[in-house]
């Protein structure tokens, strides 16, 4: 055990460095990065002093004393630098950036460093923030905006390097308004990107063109190409979403209804160019190449080069996703291996190019992608032939074709090799089944945490996606070298179709099925780690060097911690009663939790739309553990709607208020009074019919309503809620009543 953690050095320090930048990313997000900095600026001079004083000793012996305290100040040392690196990776920790400077009257000049994302009613853009200009003085800046450009005609050709000088309302972005909701704010800081701003024709102007980085520029004018060849040759609106996404990377043509689909069937990784895309490039390039390995070590090294070239190229041309930077990195140093004959660890490869990634951008580890995709790696090298090694296929020696003459190799293979052959087929598809269980079960704690689901057919799906997608990239492939020549462009052209929509069509067959997926599975953090540690665990029981009694009573300590967790979590769900009003713009959500049931109230248009029940309602019921859903029970009144529970009275006002709509002296006292869809309703007219402590102001009311309810609210001193502007509504009764 202890030989194999000293092989793979570059392991600690990637640990190391992950827990410095997520200290720094955890003070930060309690506003205290800046206060920490110089004691960590202290303990980085400190842990370095002591490594380079212990280096330098020519004592054997004391160099063997002090190895302790070299390694924890070597670990403190890393962790320090992972903070330091962090810190002074963000921009907004700079005086330069232009949040310090932004006024009424700045004009603000910004170059786009991304390739803008049209949909249907505006153009996203990245761009930076370089100068900010009033009547007097110019200043350099720095820092990255978010901005959405509404289409018309004259944004239609903005491109990456275009600058742009505008005069708009900067604004940070909003904090989450549900429970369990994606934080769009923390997702974009992680991109160094903390404000947005939206443009009007008019608002806006276009100064310079083609000043982003002339390789980068480049490369996105070939896929701008690239993705002219495939909108010739590809009709279909799925197909085309899937042949741009699989090819280049490009999402702009993906919807709703292709996503859930590739998630639902387990094969959502197709989507993104991966590790797969970049694994089949570097195969193809080293076959075709193959025959410089025997031409000598220039030649090697020529090759080697083109290969590394090619490969960052295919990455820059798919966008730079964290699975393709991490594949193009590891790749790269799998062949620069290879040309210095040195047999490296694979983990020192997988974990180094982790390490310059970080080095390159420390918020890379905030990407699940990038987590995946090396969890995902790992356990395809240590797990995948452990499953493999469970049944091995024997396979004839060599086939007789080989050793035929050409023409008569189809004669031999028919005669005596079909029974090879099946063998083959047999063994190539039982090791993608090993492949896709041993990811699955390297990434399945993880995937549970942030998705919430399980795709039950995911090796079903594998075993045809897998193999018919390398059909696409090569078909692909194809139809880009050959495109300028008539006819056969054709031809392929309706080859790479034929394979899309094959590959769609099994898909969409497969998320037909009643059973393909699990959905609302909600994890803690705690329960993650519960999840790997007993995999870790049971990692060790396989090696047989290690396996030894105390592993498997730690796994069975584990199971029962799990299990105890699960229970106590699933007892204090069942107790849970809460009433919450959701967020959901312009419409009404109003929910009433009972245990592990949910009582709703909301309009009928919001609950047919999955995408916003998705993002703004759902994982916070998976978080509650709900299982059933149902419409509340009400009475209805004149002004609206009267609900009784638990024991509270909640008024739902969605109506007129009528001078008869109540007799004088028939006073209705609720707990709660729920505004809805703009009633015309003064609140000191309702206050003498109706007594109540406290009014919430849904989302489906227009902000210009609610400010007036505000004024009433105030002057009557009566507690009041604001959904649009202070987030969901939420009245724990089971604490309440605890």
């Amino acid at each position: 055990m202890r030989n194999f953690w000293s092989q793979i050095p570059m392991m600690r320090i990637v640990v190391a460095l992950i827990v410095g930048i997520s200290i720094e990313i955890g003070f930060d997000y309690l506003h205290l990065s800046q206060q920490v900095l110089l004691p960590v600026l202290f303990l980085l001079s400190i842990s370095f002093i002591t490594v380079a004083g212990i280096s330098f000793l020519t004592n054997i012996t004391w160099v063997y004393k002090l190895r302790v305290v070299n390694g924890v100040a070597l670990s403190v040392f890393v962790i320090s630098f992972g903070y330091v690196l962090t810190w002074f990776y963000a921009d907004k920790n700079f005086k330069t950036h232009f949040q310090n400077y932004t006024g009424n009257e700045t004009f603000v000049v910004a170059r786009i460093i991304k390739p803008p994302l049209e949909k249907a009613k505006i153009v996203t853009v990245v761009a930076k923030v370089e100068e900010l200009k009033n009547k007097s003085t110019t200043t350099k800046t720095t820092g990255n905006i978010l901005i959405n450009v509404l289409r018309d005609s004259s944004n239609a050709d903005l491109n990456y390097g275009d600058v742009i000088v505008f005069n708009s309302k900067i604004e940070e972005f909003d904090k989450p308004k549900n429970p369990e909701e994606f934080s769009f704010k923390l997702y974009q800081s992680f991109h160094n990107i903390y404000h947005r701003t939206f443009l009007k024709a008019g608002d806006w102007k276009l100064i310079k063109n083609n000043q982003g980085n002339f390789l980068m520029a480049k490369v996105y004018r070939i896929r701008e190409y690239f993705l002219s060849i495939i909108l010739k040759h590809v009709a279909d609106k799925n197909d085309l979403a899937v042949a741009a996404a699989i090819m280049l990377g490009y999402n702009d043509y993906m919807n709703g209804e292709i996503t859930r689909a590739y998630a639902s069937s387990g094969a959502l990784h197709v989507l993104s160019v991966s590790g797969l895309h970049v694994g089949i490039m570097f195969i193809m390039l080293n076959f075709v190449f193959g025959f410089m390995d025997k031409q000598g070590r220039k030649s090697q090294i020529v090759k080697a080069i083109g290969i590394i070239t090619f490969i960052w190229f295919y990455a820059c041309l798919t966008g730079l996703s964290p699975s393709v930077l991490r594949s193009a990195m590891m790749f790269s140093m799998i062949q620069f291996g290879k040309v210095m004959a040195k047999n490296t660890n694979i983990y020192n490869i997988i974990f180094a190019s982790a390490l310059l990634l970080m080095l390159f951008n420390p918020f890379i580890i905030t990407e699940v992608g990038f987590r995946l995709s090396y969890l995902a790696v790992i356990g395809i090298i240590y797990i995948q032939p452990k499953i493999s090694a469970l049944w091995v296929i024997g396979l004839p020696g060599e086939p007789e074709y080989k050793k035929q003459k050409w023409f008569l190799k189809p004669f031999y293979f028919l005669r005596y090799d079909l029974y090879w052959f099946f063998l083959k087929v047999v063994d190539f598809f039982w090791q993608i089944i090993a492949v896709s269980i041993a990811a699955q079960i390297a990434t399945c704690p993880l995937s549970l945490l942030y998705f919430h689901q399980f795709p039950n057919l995911f090796l079903i799906s594998n075993l045809v996606v897998i193999p018919w997608s390398n059909f696409v990239l090569f078909s692909g492939t194809t139809l880009f070298l050959v495109d300028t020549i008539p006819y056969v462009n054709v031809v392929v052209g309706c080859i790479f179709n034929f394979f899309l929509s094959t590959l769609n069509q099994f898909i969409f067959w497969i998320d037909s099925i009643p059973f393909a997926l699990i959905q609302g599975i909600s994890i803690t953090m705690f329960e993650m780690g519960l999840l790997y540690l007993l995999i870790f665990l049971l990692c060790l029981l396989t090696e047989k060097r290690l396996r030894s009694v105390k592993w498997l009573i730690a796994s069975l300590l584990v199971v029962f911690g799990l299990c105890s967790f699960y229970s106590y979590e699933r007892i204090t769900k069942s107790q849970q009663k809460k009433i919450v009003v959701y967020c959901t713009p312009k419409q009404k959500a109003i929910a009433f939790i009972d245990g592990r049931k949910v009582l709703t109230d909301f309009d009928e248009k919001l609950l047919h739309d999955q995408s916003a029940m998705l993002f703004h309602v759902k994982h916070h019921w998976w978080d509650c553990g709900v299982k059933e859903e149902t419409q509340v029970s009400h009475k209805q009144l004149p002004i609206g709607k009267l609900i009784l529970f638990e024991g509270k009275k909640i008024l739902v006002v969605d109506s007129a208020l009528e001078k008869n709509d109540f007799e004088l002296g028939q006073k209705l006292k609720v707990d709660l009074v729920i505004l809805s869809h703009n009633p015309k309703v003064y609140l000191e007219n309702l206050k003498k019919l109706i007594e109540f402590g406290e009014v919430v102001f849904d989302s489906s009311n227009k902000p210009w309503q609610i400010n007036y309810w505000k004024k009433d609210c105030d002057k009557m001193k009566i507690k009041y809620w604001d959904v649009n502007a202070q987030g969901a509504y939420i009245q724990d009764l089971s604490k309440a009543n605890s």
